[in-house]
């Protein structure tokens, strides 16, 4: 629902002032209406949504060059309602006795005006208001006839050919050391066996197998 406001003021300026104090508070300015003597009076007050009671003393008082406001508050700024209220109170409006200043009205979702229809050349240059396409304007081909693919290299050279001349692959068969003669690494800065054919001694010790206790003749268990 939606709470019709409405509030008759000495003149347009004390309107004015009580309209920006409104604007001042996050009222959107669609939502309020000042109203003034005029041929469409009548009508600006039925659209504001003005009471029917009220109808034919606001007329009297807009001849006599007195304002009217009208605010249509909905949800906008948050409690709307009570900061109208307030503002006209502290306002100079003139009182209308038993006339109906607020009523509550259904409210319909503000539906905004499709732009196609209110502005159908809203990205024409003036001047350039042509049918059809814009690619047709300056003879540009959307779509092209389909071509059958073709490989990337039209001959069966290899790529790596036109700038290595030698093979890639060579079928020369290889040797078990990549080093020329079969020589090992190690030979080349270690002139000694790395590996002994001899019999291994069981202790690391000169003498065999015996312990350096019992050569000092020390017990170990006793």
């Amino acid at each position: 629902m939606t709470t019709i406001i409405t509030r008759v003021f000495p003149d347009v300026a004390a309107a004015e002032k009580a309209v920006k104090r409104l604007d001042f508070k996050g009222l959107p300015k669609r939502n309020r209406q000042i109203i003034v003597a005029g041929d469409k009076a009548e009508m600006e007050m039925q659209r504001a949504g003005v009471h029917e009671t009220a109808m034919g003393p606001y007329a009297k008082k807009l001849a006599a060059g007195n304002a009217v406001v009208a605010v249509a508050a909905t949800y906008k700024p948050l409690g709307v309602a009570r900061l109208t209220r307030e503002i006209f109170e502290n306002a100079d409006t003139i009182d209308m006795g038993d006339v109906v200043e607020e009523a509550k009205v259904a409210w319909e979702p503000e539906k905004a005006p499709s732009v196609l229809k209110d502005h159908p050349l809203f990205l024409t240059l003036p001047g350039m208001e042509m049918p059809g396409r814009v690619s047709t304007m300056f003879g540009m081909r959307l779509l092209k006839d389909h071509k059958t693919k073709r490989p990337l290299m039209d001959h069966d050279r290899r790529m790596s050919r036109m700038f290595w001349p030698m093979p890639l692959v060579s079928k020369k068969q290889r040797s078990s050391s990549v080093i020329s003669g079969g020589r090992h690494m190690s030979k080349m800065f270690w002139p000694m066996k790395l590996l002994s054919t001899a019999e291994r001694r069981k202790s690391v010790i000169p003498g065999g197998g015996t312990p350096f206790s019992r050569r000092m003749g020390m017990k170990l268990i006793s």
